[in-house]
């Protein structure tokens, strides 16, 4: 089980402390935009809905930056 699975299965249980810790640490290494919104979504279960929307607006950003690459090439 890789540690975004880990996560999943902490957050079903309720220990989202827990699985927000692991992928806090987890986007350390691998900001991709599947860990960062399963980070958001359990932002907002615990109601940290700033810190949720901040974490979407930046995968919205990575989506944007993309997309300009792929016009560029």
């Amino acid at each position: 089980m890789n540690a975004r699975e880990m996560a999943r299965s902490f957050a079903a249980q309720g220990k989202t402390l827990r699985a927000a810790a692991l992928l806090c640490k987890l986007i350390e290494t691998e900001p991709t935009p599947e860990n960062l919104t399963l980070l958001a979504e359990i932002y907002a279960q615990q109601g940290l809905f700033d810190d949720a929307a901040a974490l979407h607006l930046r995968v919205l950003n990575l989506s944007r930056a993309d997309g300009l690459r792929q016009k560029e090439s």
